[in-house]
């Protein structure tokens, strides 16, 4: 009799793992999924001319990717680049100059490139950073550019860091622990063109007329807005895992897979299990860091801005941000650059990170679109802002079913030794038989935080199943002879 399987979330993950296991002619699975719909942290959406991707936008490299090898058979994806017109605005409106801007950039990003250093500093990532900026400036490396202006692009690199890594702040992102992020992101962008991010879930299913394979239909697999609150695992192998949903359902199951957010193993894990996990796997829940960035969308009319403008980088003059922190609106200190989305020539889209992200999300939506304006009056002082035709926003902290936007690793995950490999270790029954598995982008060792190391997690947790399962059909085969 095949095993039935329960996995906990719609997401990449879980939709690797289900898509898996359908192509091995595994059918008795179910996926209970809390939201309304497929994707997780992906979410394409139709917005103005095209669609907008709410969460993963871009596909991080071209090299050992498995989300870029999958779209590229069927020239899903370009290139475009995000240098050519590095543009930086000081809060006055001017500009700095573009060989200045990149020069102090391309210094700073070099600054990980020893990697020896980094992996014996001891500080955090904000402290390393710190350090490589003062000894250029001591070093005069950077003598010929004013140093208020090496300040401010400091502070912009530091933001941008902040949002790429998803963080509150630098100084709580491990230095050695960057080395674990496996990064072969050139300077450059591939973009999904017109389809979004959520073209690769079709690819999964197999749904593109250009694929010439029968579609996977996980429709007839799934449940949704069935929120989990607790998953009760035994050690005999005889009873069944039972789980148990906000709305008193209940599903019996061989074994589950749980490839929810770490944000919301962090805020539930002591209720959520029965018993309560190891100590191995609570540490690395609570040491490894998961934190908040959002988008905020304005759509105008037609663009205020030049045909090849692709938007800017913000810095603040001390004297305007002592001001803005004084005031309601100190939460737009949190945002660091304002982009125009490939193929969406009328949206302007901020991005926001850490508290002040987590500010934004709970603003009126009036509130937090005045906020915009403000800086974008603010710094494009040579352009006339219209208020914008529509708004929108993510809210990744807010929403109960995410509690933030992908992981990281912090100094705390140092101090705690929290390793994604221990959050990945599946539950076992007395006799070794996994009955709970762990998948999602925070379980990657050199992927987390990025698409292909949540779908490389569900094949992982997928094929855990398929060759316990295959091994015990051959022992069967070989005593019988």
């Amino acid at each position: 009799m095949a095993p039935k399987i329960l996995i906990i979330g719609a997401g990449a993950a879980g939709i690797a793992a289900a898509t898996r296991l359908h192509e091995t002619g595994y059918r008795n699975f179910i996926i209970l999924e809390a939201e309304n719909r497929i994707g997780g942290r992906i979410h394409t959406v139709p917005y103005g001319e095209n669609v907008l991707d709410y969460g993963a936008q871009w596909v991080h490299s071209n090299i050992d990717n498995i989300v870029y090898d999958m779209a590229a058979e069927y020239n899903l994806v370009e290139k475009e680049s995000y240098r050519e017109n590095g543009l930086f605005i000081k809060s006055n409106g001017e500009e700095v100059p573009e060989n200045q801007a990149n020069e102090i950039m391309d210094l700073l990003t070099n600054s990980i490139a020893d990697e020896e250093r980094l992996k014996a500093y001891s500080g955090s990532l904000g402290d390393f950073y710190s350090e490589f900026f003062q000894e250029a400036l001591q070093t005069g490396k950077l003598g010929h550019i004013d140093t208020e202006t090496c300040y401010q692009m400091f502070d912009f690199f530091r933001k941008y860091h902040n949002t790429f890594n998803a963080v509150d702040s630098l100084y709580e992102v491990s230095a050695p622990g960057l080395l674990e992020f496996t990064d072969n992101q050139d300077e450059y962008l591939i973009n999904w063109k017109s389809r979004g991010f959520k073209t690769i879930l079709d690819i999964l299913m197999k749904r593109l007329p250009e694929q010439k394979a029968v579609p996977i239909p996980l429709e007839n697999f799934i449940s949704f807005n069935k929120t989990v609150v607790n998953v009760n695992y035994p050690s005999n192998p005889d009873v069944p895992v039972r789980v148990t949903c906000s709305d008193g359902s209940l599903f019996l199951a061989d074994h589950v897979l749980i490839t929810v957010s770490l944000g919301v193993l962090k805020e539930i894990h002591h209720t959520m299990f029965t018993p309560k996990l190891p100590l191995t796997k609570i540490n690395a829940i609570e040491g490894l860091y998961i934190g908040t960035i959002d988008k905020m969308v304005l759509e105008f009319e037609s663009p205020f801005w030049p045909v090849d403008w692709h938007g800017f980088g913000i810095l603040w003059r001390k004297q305007d941000l002592d001001e803005l922190r004084n005031t309601d609106l100190k939460w737009v200190e949190g945002i660091c650059s304002f982009f125009v989305t490939a193929h969406q020539p009328n949206l302007l889209v901020g991005w926001i990170y850490g508290k002040d992200a987590r500010t934004m999300e709970a603003l009126p939506e009036n509130e937090a679109v005045q906020g915009l304006l403000f800086v974008l009056r603010k710094f494009l002082k040579k352009y006339c802002v219209p208020e914008p035709k529509t708004f929108s926003r993510t809210t990744w902290y807010s929403n109960k079913n995410f509690r933030g936007a992908y992981s990281s690793r912090s100094v705390m995950s140092d101090i705690l030794d929290a390793k994604a490999s221990d959050l990945a270790l599946p539950l076992v029954n007395y006799l070794g038989k996994p009955v709970v598995q762990f998948a999602g982008e925070a379980t990657h060792p050199h992927y987390f935080s990025t698409v292909q190391g949540a779908i490389s997690s569900g094949w992982r947790e997928a094929d855990r199943l398929i060759e316990l399962y295959t091994k015990k059909t051959m022992n069967m085969h070989f005593s019988k002879l």
